[in-house]
């Protein structure tokens, strides 16, 4: 990975930005329900979004 070229650079920041957004649109969708299942569910694919993001972090 060390000669990331300018395209996959680029893809690198939209996968970061699109995990943020991931994360916004979770916290709503957690608004709509009740379910702790479906919660927790939404929690957990939160952590990953945040593990991503900080994993494509480290590549640039």
């Amino acid at each position: 990975m060390d000669s990331l070229n300018q395209i996959e650079i680029q893809n690198i920041r939209h996968l970061y930005g699109h995990s943020s957004n991931f994360c916004e649109k979770i916290a709503y969708y957690k608004t709509l329900t009740q379910d702790t299942q479906v919660t927790d569910v939404l929690d957990e694919i939160c952590t990953e979004c945040t593990s991503l993001k900080t994993e494509l972090s480290n590549l640039l």
